[in-house]
């Protein structure tokens, strides 16, 4: 795009060049598959062989790119460092992978990958890590995800590409008791207050926190963070970024790491 935000974004560089939303949990779960995946291995020095669970939020193309996968099975791939890749996402999801990867996948590719279909509300195992799948604000006629991840003690929100969310979910996290120690939020639209919609800006992400208070979901020591950032945010790296720590919030860049 060469509009006023990516055009300042391309001349400063750094922190401002943001690749497609994804999210690595230790070196074994991964949170969506972008067309930058592998870009992401190479840049982040990532073993994408070591990835066991894959979670998919939703089937568009900018966080469900596939076709990667075929190349975990012979001719192609040598020296895995895992047997299987477990894929979890909603019907739609999985039903496009299907559909995306079958001209190409090889019978030793399909032997490697598990797929499992996710609903709204149901919980899972995946060696060691408990999940949840929530419903997400996004679009019309998908069950669209986020994931309250829990593993020894610790458990993370990924609310990314979702709009407010219903106090229902508030409701069902208050009534399981659940303390979250991180939760990852969507800022699609910078600093600013959308009140409606399939994304969200800081004030939404400001608001959503007060019910997480509110809700007794979270604690004093709970870490929130910023991503999903786009053009329409309309601020360079460092601006929002000043903007939000001033409200208490951390704002992610590509390569962005924290401890739980």
């Amino acid at each position: 795009c060469n509009c006023e935000v990516c055009t300042k974004a391309k001349k400063l560089g750094g922190e401002n060049i943001r690749t497609r939303n994804q999210i690595l949990i230790n070196d074994d779960l991964i949170v969506d598959f972008p067309p930058d995946s592998f870009a992401h291995a190479l840049a982040h020095k990532v073993d994408l062989s070591d990835i066991k669970h894959v979670l998919f939020t939703h089937s568009h193309p900018d966080h469900c790119h596939p076709m990667e996968f075929i190349y975990r099975g012979k001719p192609y791939a040598h020296g895995m460092a895992q047997e299987k890749l477990n894929i979890y996402g909603n019907e739609t999801v999985v039903n496009l992978i299907h559909t995306l990867i079958a001209h190409e996948l090889t019978s030793e590719a399909a032997k490697t990958l598990e797929f499992y279909t996710v609903k709204p509300y149901t919980s899972f195992s995946a060696d060691g890590y408990e999940i949840t799948a929530l419903p997400a604000v996004h679009t019309k006629g998908e069950d669209c995800l986020i994931y309250l991840i829990k593993q020894d003690g610790k458990t993370y929100l990924q609310f990314n590409d979702s709009g407010i969310l219903p106090s229902e979910v508030y409701d069902f996290l208050k009534s399981r008791g659940e303390k979250i120690d991180a939760v990852s939020f969507d800022c699609t639209y910078g600093y600013a207050r959308r009140g409606s919609g399939r994304h969200m800006g800081v004030l939404d992400n400001s608001d959503e926190r007060e019910k997480m208070i509110s809700h007794g979901i979270v604690h004093d020591g709970t870490k929130y963070i910023l991503t999903h950032f786009s053009h329409n945010g309309a601020l360079p790296h460092s601006e929002i970024s000043e903007k939000a720590a001033a409200l208490g919030f951390i704002t992610a860049f590509d390569g962005f790491e924290t401890e739980l």
